[in-house]
């Protein structure tokens, strides 16, 4: 209830705020964050994603950057409360509706614009299995958004929080020792993309830590299913613990 009241506010204070300037601006901004960030420049890029949210605050993307900047940082109430707002954003747009065919199909083309920019921005980053499975993810979004606009009679946005987003808030509030806040980001991240693999691992992590672990061994066989690369130590002490106990005799 508390996620659809925040959502509700943000959709009707930002109705009519953006401007195309405004978010052409911000995505130059945001554009630089993420190289910043590819330099490990991170304190650079706090403050260039910062002047992304500042042109346009309803810009995700830069929200998304910011929060993962100051993770990078190990800022994690900060990291918390970016990622939060980016989260708040995506639900405020689900079932947002338009007056015009033409004003949703205008909201549509600018976020294929974006995330083409978020596709170049992972694939010229380091390779590593979690970024395959981002660009995997932006791709299969990038072609739910184009089916959209090809049958362009809808004027009722079908819109949803990331796996990605999901995934790198529980992260931070992993790190910042919330575990059942944790727990559920995770699992949205899950229910987002079942192929999630880093987002089972982590989930495992949690129900490790939290002495289930017939549940963490179950979700580890899961993120092990998508391909995803465990590391032998986590799966050796879930094994370990959810090993049945011998009767004593």
């Amino acid at each position: 209830m508390t996620r659809v009241l925040i959502a509700i506010v943000i959709a009707t204070a930002s109705l009519g705020a953006q401007s195309p300037t405004d978010r052409a601006r911000a995505r130059d901004y945001n554009r630089l964050g993420w190289d910043l960030m590819r330099g490990e420049k991170f304190e650079e890029a706090v403050k260039a994603f910062q002047q992304s949210v500042e042109i346009d605050p309803e810009f995700e993307n830069a929200w998304f950057g910011l929060g993962r900047s100051h993770l990078a940082l190990k800022q994690f109430v900060s990291a918390t409360s970016a990622l939060t707002r980016c989260r708040d954003l995506y639900l405020a747009q689900s079932g947002r509706q338009f007056t015009t065919q033409q004003e949703a199909q205008r909201y549509r083309n600018d976020r294929l614009i974006e995330i083409d920019e978020m596709i170049r921005q992972v694939q010229t980053g380091p390779q590593t299995v979690a970024a395959q499975d981002q660009l995997r993810q932006l791709q299969n979004r990038r072609r739910d958004v184009q089916e959209n606009i090809a049958r362009g009679n809808s004027m009722t946005i079908d819109n949803s929080v990331p796996a990605w987003v999901s995934l790198s808030l529980g992260s931070a509030y992993f790190r910042s020792g919330k575990l059942a806040d944790a727990e559920r980001e995770y699992k949205a991240a899950v229910a987002a993309d079942r192929r999630a693999g880093e987002a089972l691992n982590n989930l495992a992590v949690v129900y490790l830590q939290t002495e289930r672990y017939d549940l963490a061994r179950t979700t580890l066989e899961a993120a092990k299913k998508t391909g995803f690369k465990v590391h032998p130590d986590l799966e050796k002490a879930i094994r370990e613990k959810s090993k049945p106990v011998s009767p004593k005799l």
